[in-house]
């Protein structure tokens, strides 16, 4: 039996619901406050602008641009758009190694996926709660809004608690207090 507790969003202080975000402001649960799951259309915005970037820069600009800001869990657009890809396993972002990964084999694997299935697939990101498309599935990614840099991997750390977890109301709970060492101070 698995009891289902209910708890607070701590970015907009509604009921989370259930899943990895909030049901209201899209908050992604292990990630700090104001980092929220990137829409479908914003993704699709970024989309474009990839496309359009890919372009301008006869595709060589792209690529080069691409594999210097992987490492940041990031392509050309989504820096531009303040969005980045973290790993579902710890929220932190997604490594140069996952990236590469994502962008070039899974969304290889997908494209020849789709065009068998009239190309179906790419519309996976709307009936997904979390935003994912079918190669975030395979990597274990979500791509987040993070306008102000919150989860800059030169300095990310990763909360050691992210959220406490709810106690049954069956259950006892006991609080542990920190022990603070006190030296006396020698008398003169």
């Amino acid at each position: 039996m698995q009891i289902e507790m209910s708890r607070t969003c701590f970015n907009c202080g509604r009921s989370w619901g259930v899943g990895r975000s909030c049901q209201f402001c899209r908050q992604v649960e292990q990630l700090p406050a104001g980092v929220q799951l990137s829409s479908p259309a914003k993704r699709f915005g970024e989309y474009v602008v990839e496309m359009v970037l890919a372009t301008v820069t006869l595709g060589i600009g792209w690529m080069i641009w691409s594999f210097v800001v992987y490492q940041y869990g990031q392509t050309p657009a989504k820096q531009l758009l303040g969005m980045r890809v973290v790993n579902l396993e710890d929220g932190a972002p997604a490594t140069w190694g996952r990236m590469f990964v994502r962008e070039f084999i899974a969304k290889t694997l997908v494209g020849i996926l789709a065009s068998v299935l009239l190309y179906l697939p790419y519309f996976w990101l709307i009936l997904d709660k979390d935003n994912q498309e079918l190669w975030d599935k395979i990597v274990g990614t979500v791509v987040v809004d993070d306008p102000n840099k919150l989860l800059d991997a030169s300095d990310y750390k990763l909360p050691p608690a992210a959220q406490p977890q709810a106690l049954p109301p069956e259950a006892e709970a006991t609080v542990l207090l920190p022990v603070v060492e006190r030296t006396a101070k020698p008398e003169e």
